[in-house]
Order: structure tokens, then C-alpha cells, then sequence
């Protein structure tokens, strides 16, 4: 007489069960890492471009930039990125004072990244 051991293993629906939920386990882990590099890469572009914007206004403070009560654009190089930003000089209702307005964007791109304002002394005559 012959005696058969019962084999235990799991069946192909569990089999095919346990690789759906690790299917959409590592879906959602990809997913995430994905959000997580967009966002590395877009706060690494804001940084630049505030470091950007903060380069013109000190240019401007310095005089090294002379606006005159318009608006001035150019392009700056920074850490191999182009940047391409719009400054403005505005009175304030304080005559000796002007506020500087700063946009800053990606040469390739039209939507701005950035806009910062500041304040230049300017003695009056």
C-alpha cells in the first residue's frame, strides 16, 4: 500500500493575489519617489532664481544696474541654468525712496518663477 504525503504550498490565486498587492505596492512607492524628484528639482530652479533675482537687486542698490524709473531685462548664466529676468524701479510716496521689482524665469520657459521686491535709498538733489 501506498501513502501519500500531503505537499503544502500555496495556490496560483494566492500566488496571483500577493502579486497584485506587491504590484500596487511598488506603483505607489514609484509614484512617490517620482513627486519627490519633481519637487527636489523644482525647489533646486526656485533657489537658483531667487539667488537670481537677489543678484540684480544688489546690482541695482550698488548702481551697478542704472534703471530710471522703467523697466529692464536681461539674461544671467547661473550654476549652467539660463535665467531670464525683468527688473523695474517704482517711486513710493516717499520721494527718497524707490521700490525695486525683480521677476525672474527660466530662459525656456514663459511662467515666472520668482518675483521679489525691494527698496533703494536715493538722495534727493
Amino acid at each position: 500500500m501506498m501513502t501519500y504525503k500531503k505537499i503544502s504550498g500555496f495556490t496560483l490565486i494566492e500566488v496571483l493575489i500577493a502579486l497584485a498587492i506587491i504590484s500596487i505596492a511598488l506603483t505607489a512607492i514609484i509614484k512617490a519617489t517620482s513627486q519627490n524628484i519633481r519637487d527636489t528639482a523644482y525647489l533646486q530652479d526656485k533657489m537658483i532664481a531667487h539667488w537670481v533675482g537677489l543678484q540684480v537687486i544688489n546690482e541695482v542698490r550698488a548702481d551697478v544696474l542704472k534703471l530710471s524709473n522703467s523697466s529692464l531685462s536681461n539674461e544671467t548664466e547661473m550654476l549652467g541654468k539660463n535665467w531670464q529676468w525683468q527688473a523695474s524701479l517704482a517711486d513710493t510716496p516717499n520721494p527718497a525712496i524707490k521700490k525695486i521689482d525683480v521677476s525672474v524665469s527660466r530662459k525656456d520657459e514663459d511662467k515666472k518663477l520668482l518675483t521679489l521686491s525691494s527698496y533703494k535709498y536715493v538722495a534727493l538733489p
